[in-house]
């Protein structure tokens, strides 16, 4: 509760500033910052409450898009997507009927996919631009477990979806631009938090995946609320 309050906050204090942003993108020194641009960063995200106690941190890239709805380009529409791995694991065993001359990889990764969009509010235009937005959507929690040779590495020959869930997402982000060359396509870089919630989802846990292995029985998914702050760097390309 207290991590949204802050992001209310965060989404609300540009718009007691817009007269501030309006006047600073009439004036000579700012520079436009288009009516469309598109992002790439990598991530790395960090579970909370009782996500944050089952999990670890995940690792994993994003993309999104970026159109503006006036023409100061202060109001924006946002799409955003993006991919992490929170758990990776590889166990090596025997295939069965070769008394252990031939060894498997057995590999299991827990990840998430998350789409999401909403209106981004951009402050001031020019080499420093802070940022703010509203985010909604879904995301997909699953963990499949590969099977390859030890020796062929990404190849797999077997693989099983040992869950899956997709849920109802929401949040919001905060960040900023920090402009670091011009010419026809001005690229900035791009910094900043994005919090998404997610109420009721099922997943799978290291503890829980190394039960089932060691029990030879189908793993047990958790199920709860899934929150977790995702700290992003990359680079925005204004494309016009």
């Amino acid at each position: 509760m207290r991590a949204l309050i802050y992001l209310a906050a965060a989404v609300a204090a540009p718009l007691l500033s817009l007269p501030t942003w309006l006047a600073a993108q009439n004036t000579p020194s700012s520079p436009p910052s288009g009516r469309g641009s598109a992002g790439l960063h990598l991530q790395v995200t960090e579970p909370r409450g009782d996500f944050g106690r089952n999990t670890d941190n995940g690792f994993g890239l994003g993309g999104y898009v970026l159109g503006a709805l006036d023409g100061n380009g202060i109001v924006n529409l946002r799409g955003d997507f993006s991919f992490v791995t929170y758990a990776n694991t590889r166990r090596r065993i025997p295939l069965a009927g070769t008394g252990g001359l031939i060894q498997l990889d057995l590999r299991t990764s827990s990840n998430i996919v998350s789409v999401v969009g909403g209106p981004q509010l951009l402050g001031p235009s020019g080499r420093f631009t802070p940022y703010a937005t509203a985010l909604g959507g879904f995301s997909v929690f699953w963990t499949e477990s590969t099977v390859e040779g030890s020796q062929n590495t990404n190849t797999p020959f077997a693989s099983t979806t040992n869950s899956s869930d997709a849920v109802w997402a929401y949040g919001g982000a905060v960040g900023a631009y920090l402009r670091v060359t011009n010419g026809r396509r001005p690229v900035r870089l791009d910094v900043g938090a994005r919090y998404l919630r997610h109420d009721d989802v099922r997943y799978l846990t290291d503890d829980r995946v190394r039960e089932a292995f060691q029990s030879n029985r189908p793993a047990i998914p958790a199920r709860g609320r899934a929150d977790f702050v995702t700290y992003y760097a990359g680079v925005n390309i204004i494309a016009f």
